[in-house]
């Protein structure tokens, strides 16, 4: 499992109670990242929260870019959690597998595909990402921030996945 195993403590627990309270479960990486650096995990559950109440994305676009990075990148504790809070949302299982695979036919509005399809060019393809990408998203009403914001998730979920795999066994 881990290189680590997180014991309990006041401490930990103090952390962990809230996140269990608002999302319902705590899968074992966030324990982990939790244990390992306390103040740097609530930053983690911080970006989360402002995700969950985003001002113009729809917050299951995130969910579905994570599902696609995590399954792109076998990262499989991301796989289980957001194909688990897909599944909680009401979105189908074939609809679930389909975007592990194919992150443009997001099952969004032609607005967030657009979206989707180009925060996943960034991340994989930055070299190709230039100004008319970002002139097609505000094109659709996209702002600045929103473009930020939808490619720095899926590079956030990159980055937490690769240190996750690093402590692990």
């Amino acid at each position: 499992m881990f290189i680590y195993k997180p014991t309990p403590s006041e401490e930990l627990q103090k952390i962990i109670d809230p996140v269990q309270r608002k999302f319902g479960i705590v899968p074992p990486h966030w324990e982990l990242l939790a244990f390992i650096n306390p103040v740097r995990f609530q930053l983690f559950i911080q970006e989360i929260t402002y995700l969950q109440t985003h001002p113009h994305i729809n917050p299951d676009l995130f969910a579905m870019l994570r599902l696609y990075v995590a399954n792109r990148e076998h990262f499989k504790y991301c796989q289980s959690f957001n194909t688990k809070l897909l599944l909680a949302k009401g979105f189908d299982k074939n609809t679930i597998k389909a975007l592990k695979k194919d992150a443009i036919t997001i099952p969004l509005d032609e607005k967030h595909q657009l979206l989707a399809q180009k925060a996943i060019k960034a991340l994989y393809e930055p070299l190709t990402f230039d100004t008319s990408d970002i002139t097609s998203l505000k094109e659709r009403g996209w702002t600045d921030g929103d473009i930020y914001d939808a490619i720095d998730h899926a590079a956030f979920l990159f980055k937490f996945s690769k240190i996750i795999q690093a402590y692990t066994l």
